[in-house]
Parts: structure tokens; sequence; C-alpha cells
């Protein structure tokens, strides 16, 4: 299968972790800058295997292709917490051409799961929805791995954005140096999403935010009389598309403008995803941003 794999393909993909191992692999091949080299999120290299080395860390694919025995090395010379929150509100019920926003998030959280898991981290799940927060939490064994996957693969969108109160009793924040990774459409009724980047950033999380945008929702690709809902709460407004497209997308780029800022002030970064783009792109647009961290 092409390295280069879009989100419809890998929607067609019915093993979750085989799509994110195509992934992963596809992003990872042939990065090779390293300042330290050690456990953790961010992969730095391959080099040969050396007596001496976890065998956990070989990479069996690679070995298929080149008949040779390569390991993984990362930046960090600890291994870290990897805490992913995944976006199951309503919103991410959003479909193009075949892919829900949901989908797309699936896949990319299964990959960092992957990612994490290879590198040594200890990695947890929680799945933001119907507001409130279903926590697997953190942990380095491989059956926890697939236990992720596994609840991965029942996830569905429904209702919106749980309370702080909820979110930080599930994550309990300041117990573990790590890396909180939320994935997800970022859309907010108030500003939850940016108070809780905010609040987790002060408490010494790591914070990155994967935005998964649809190119439709993006430039208002809608014609005529049209009925649009708001898949969180079902409201509906009815309008006129190519009258309403001007000031739609003004206020869409504006208002990913001023989200951008309001995270970047907060402490956290923000990575676009869109739902007809590879994987590797976001991937390695997050990894280059990590290598760059003092």
């Amino acid at each position: 299968m092409n390295r280069f794999v879009t989100a419809r393909t890998l929607a067609l993909v019915r093993d979750l972790e085989l799509a994110a191992r195509i992934a992963v692999d596809g992003t990872m091949l042939g990065r090779h800058t390293s300042r330290r080299a050690g456990a953790g999120l961010e992969f730095s290299q391959y080099r040969s295997y050396q007596p001496g080395d976890d065998p956990r860390r070989i990479d069996w694919k690679l070995l298929g292709r080149s008949d040779r025995y390569f390991v993984r090395e990362a930046e960090a010379e600890t291994s870290l917490t990897v805490r992913l929150l995944l976006d199951a509100t309503g919103s991410m019920a959003h479909e193009e051409d075949g892919v829900t926003k949901l989908n797309y998030a699936r896949f990319l959280t299964a990959a960092l799961a992957l990612l994490a898991h290879r590198q040594g981290d200890a990695v947890g799940l929680y799945v933001l929805g119907s507001g409130d927060v279903t926590p697997y939490l953190p942990r380095r064994e491989p059956q926890h791995l697939h236990r992720l996957l596994h609840a991965l693969e029942g996830v569905t969108p429904a209702g919106g954005w749980p309370e702080w109160n909820r979110l930080e009793r599930a994550l309990a924040p300041g117990t573990a140096r790590g890396i909180t990774v939320l994935i997800g459409d970022l859309h907010e009724r108030a500003d939850e999403i940016r108070a809780a980047a905010r609040r987790l950033a002060g408490a010494r999380h790591d914070v990155v935010c994967f935005q998964i945008l649809g190119e439709r929702e993006r430039a208002f690709a809608y014609a005529g009389a049209v009925t649009l809902e708001e898949l969180e709460t079902g409201r509906r407004v009815d309008l006129d598309a190519d009258q309403a497209r001007p000031t739609a997308t003004a206020g869409m780029d504006a208002g990913l403008r001023q989200l951008r800022r309001d995270l970047e002030e907060r402490g956290a970064a923000l990575v676009e995803c869109h739902l007809a783009e590879p994987f590797e792109g976001p991937l390695r647009d997050y990894l280059t941003r990590r290598q760059r961290l003092p």
C-alpha cells in the first residue's frame, strides 16, 4: 500500500492497528536529526542494533525490508506520560466524501498511541463526549495498546464538551511529567477548550492540539436554500448559502486565526489537519515542532 495514505484510504481499512502502523511507518522512515538519544515521543532516528539494546525497540518491519536489525532512538532521555484526549462530541459526526471527523480522529489517535508505545512512553486515552470523560489511564504494557485500540473502535460522537472539573479529575494534572494531546475539531460553545488548554499548560502539561477541519465547511461549499444543523445541540438555521458564503468564510478564517493565537498564548501548540490530506503531513508537523523545543 502506498505510504502516502489518505484519510479516505484509511477509512476503508477495518483493522485500526494496521491503519495506525501504515501512518506511523510512513511518517517515521527517513528521519535522522538528533540532539540526544533515549526514550520519549520525539522520534529521532534509526541505528544498527547493538548487544545490550532493548529488543522491544527493534523495528521488525524495517528488518523485513532490509534484513538488518535497527532500533529506534528518540530525543528525550526519559520516558514520558502521553495523554491522548479524543473529542467525541456531536460535531465530530461531520462527514465529507465518506470520512467523518471522528473516523479521522480515531486513526490519528491510534497512530499517536502506537508511536508513544513504540518509544516506551506510558500512554493513556481520554474519550470526551456526552458531557463526560471516559478515561483509560496511562500504562506501558503491550496489552494496554490493544486495549486502547479496542476502545477507539467503539467510540461514537454525541453531546458536548465536559466541564473542567470532570476533565481535571480524569487527568489528575501534575501527577506525572508528560504531553497532553487533544485531537478534535476544537468546536466550542463558549471557551471551554481554550480554558482547558490554559489550565493544563498551567499545570505544566506540554499541550498540543490537532484540529481537524473539513474542506466543505471551511469553504462553506453549499448552494441555494439550505438548512444547517448544529450537531451538538440540534439547533437548525435556514439560509441562502450563496448569499451567506462571503460572511461565513470570512468569519471562519478569522475564528481560526483567533483560536491559534489564543491557544499559543495559553501555552498550547496547534497542528491543523484536513479530512482529505494524508496523515503524514500533520504527524511530521507535530514531530518537527517537538524537535524544535529547547
